[in-house]
């Protein structure tokens, strides 16, 4: 059961954005990232692996305690985390109690 994390453990600035693609005139797409929040994060790894498919991967699943944040919430699955200039993919958002913090679901293959 996912726990509020005390206000001394939000010690990592995350950004979180989400993706968005235009259409020049040309037709040519550019994709924009668009800053939704940059909030204080609680971070806990969960694990890492490695897979060999030709190459490494290095897999790593991990979970960010954040304040609510409506937006966030709405958008759960077409968000982007970036913590230290590191991309993750949001995998789940889930709620923690009524509307006092959020649990975000990562996955990065680096």
């Amino acid at each position: 059961m996912a726990t509020n994390p005390f206000i001394g453990q939000l010690n990592r600035l995350i950004v979180l954005v989400e993706k968005s693609t235009e259409q020049s005139a040309s037709g040519a797409e550019t994709i924009n990232e668009i800053q939704v929040a940059k909030p204080w994060a609680f971070m806990e790894d969960i694990s890492g692996s490695e897979e060999t498919d030709g190459k490494i991967k290095h897999l790593v699943n991990r979970t960010y305690k954040i304040r609510y944040d409506k937006n966030v919430k709405t958008k759960s699955n077409n968000l982007i985390l970036i913590d230290d200039s590191v991309k993750y993919e949001v995998l789940h958002v889930i709620e923690i109690g009524r509307k006092k913090h959020l649990e975000i679901r990562v996955k990065n293959y680096e």
